[in-house]
């Protein structure tokens, strides 16, 4: 690299590379149902059994948009008016859902999706709606490109400003600059998905801003109000990522490593606030203080049957020496059996309660179990998706977790091998653990102790959870890391700049990085290239 000159803060090729990669989103978002998506029908009438071109993407989306109609035009978070629509509404239907009794103790259906982003999603739309009339089942498109121009363009922006400035300080060679901002503007999933709604890009927004500050923090240990700003990111990180959980447990010991009381007193607050808001939403939506992702397994055990008792509960009949009136089951009488998809398992329902509870037969007994699992459920013929036998292809659970180890690191779904340039951020990691920068060394551990969590928690997640996020273009649980990576990335570009070999070979990663990250160049929900193929 002959151009030795240096570059200057925020300098215009960066301002022009950053421009350039917003406009092909904006082109993205243009260009998907509009002129390359074959069953966009805007052109002529509606016709009887196709479906109106809403602007959503897959049933992701779908979910959360489903919520974003139901809070404003319903007034509730259930989604059971909204679910059902298609045809000249559009197809607004998702498997991404719930099924629980709410306060009333009717059963309804609800988003899966935390509520919280939801709930600011709609306070965006009702005020497009009051201001301009514009309703967003009848015009769904603006709307819903507009407002995710807004929640995904617009945080990828900060991102890739923060990172462009940090890249300033350094890499002092312009070329090898160019490069950085070719492949944090071009070469990473987080661009990929900044044209359809998701959790991942706010994640990696508020990950990189929490990273930031603690930078600031480490030059000034008495700056309290650096505390708190750094508890404020990493909280509303997890709001959108749970597993975040371990950034913010990771940058806690960081900050109280640097001064104890100050982060007691000024980082504990913004997190506290931030979980009441969370979780208070949560109960508002659910009445559940937990999310719908923790209601996946059955409660405790209130009833134990002998086999006789059982074979005649599940007759119809209800046995007379049976205490079903206890505390735990009070009243019971008018019920009904429904039969499981799942062997020696059965769903009661009590229609004097509104009660649902859930029936196993053991070796010798049966037990009758307070029901708290929200995703088995069967409606009017339709089942859950999420019962045995019901999921397909990508969404079915990975048997060997080696393979799956394999498959999320460098097989087809790949965090390394999607994204190559990740693996020079990787190095880039391992060479500052050697250092004893006071800022990059406590961050290159946390970062990869973050790698490491993040994999083995996935890993070690039962049968049915070990799949590989849905149809995605990539490994979408872990994208919320890459801003992480574009700064490590730029240690390693900036290390590699007297090696010819080193520099080609990153060329090569970065054309497969940008190869992958624009595979789902209109629609990022589809599988990668690998797995495709």
């Amino acid at each position: 690299m002959a151009d030795s000159r240096p570059v200057n803060n925020f300098s215009r090729l960066s301002q022009i590379t950053i421009i350039l990669g917003m406009v092909l989103i904006v082109v993205r978002l243009c260009l998907w149902h509009v002129y390359l998506d074959k069953n966009d029908k805007r052109d002529r009438k509606f016709i009887q059994g196709k479906e109106a071109v809403t602007g959503m993407h897959c049933a992701n989306d779908r979910s959360r948009w489903a919520t974003v109609v139901a809070l404003v035009h319903h007034h509730t978070f259930a989604i059971d008016e909204v679910d059902p629509l298609r045809g000249k509404h559009g197809n607004w239907g998702t498997i991404d859902k719930v099924y629980h009794a709410d306060k009333s103790g009717t059963e309804r259906f609800y988003s899966s999706k935390p509520p919280l982003y939801n709930l600011v999603l709609a306070g965006q739309y009702w005020i497009i709606h009051a201001v301009t009339g514009l309703n967003i089942l009848e015009h769904p498109m603006p709307i819903i490109k507009l407002l995710t121009l807004v929640n995904q363009g617009i945080p990828l922006l900060v991102i890739l400003i923060c990172l462009a400035k940090v890249g300033t300080e350094i890499i002092e060679n312009r070329r090898l600059y160019s490069l950085y901002l070719v492949a944090i503007t071009f070469g990473t999933f987080l661009t990929t998905f900044a044209v359809t709604l998701n959790n991942h890009i706010p994640a990696a927004l508020f990950a990189l801003l929490a990273i930031l500050e603690c930078r600031q923090l480490v030059n000034d240990t008495s700056n309290s109000k650096s505390y708190a700003i750094v508890g404020l990111y990493a909280a509303l990180c997890v709001t959108f990522e749970l597993p975040a959980l371990a950034l913010l447990l990771l940058l806690g010991i960081w900050c109280l490593t640097l001064d104890f009381k100050r982060t007691i007193a000024f980082g504990v607050p913004p997190i506290l606030l931030v979980a009441t808001i969370y979780l208070g939403i949560n109960k508002v939506a659910h009445d559940s203080w937990r999310p719908p992702y923790a209601h996946r397994a059955d409660n405790t055990v209130l009833e134990v049957l002998s086999i006789e008792d059982g074979d005649s509960l599940l007759s119809g009949i209800l046995p007379d020496n049976v205490d079903l009136f206890s505390g735990s089951m009070p009243g019971i009488g008018n019920y009904r059996i429904e039969p499981h998809p799942s062997d020696g398992r059965w769903r009661i329902y009590d229609y004097g309660n509104n009660v649902r509870y859930a029936m196993l037969r053991k070796e010798s007994t049966y037990e009758i179990r307070g029901w708290d699992n929200w995703y088995d459920y069967e409606v009017n013929g339709r089942k859950s998706y999420w019962l045995p036998g019901q999921a397909s292809g990508v969404d079915l659970g990975e048997s060997s977790r080696v393979t799956y180890l394999f498959n999320l690191t460098i097989g087809h779904h790949g965090f390394f091998s999607l994204s190559p340039i990740l693996l020079f951020g990787l190095a880039g990691i391992f060479s500052q653990l050697r250092t004893k920068n006071s800022f990059w060394k406590p961050l290159a551990r946390i970062t990869l102790a973050l790698t490491v969590i993040l994999l083995i928690f996935y890993v070690l997640r039962p049968l049915q959870d070990r799949n590989y996020g849905g149809v995605a273009s990539g490994f979408r649980w872990m994208f919320w890391l890459i801003p992480l990576y574009s700064l490590f990335l730029a240690k390693c570009i900036h290390s590699s700049r007297r090696s010819f070999f080193l520099l080609l070979i990153f060329l090569i990663a970065l054309v497969v990085s940008i190869y992958s990250a624009h595979y789902g160049f209109l629609n990022p929900w589809q599988n990668p290239w690998p797995y495709s193929n």
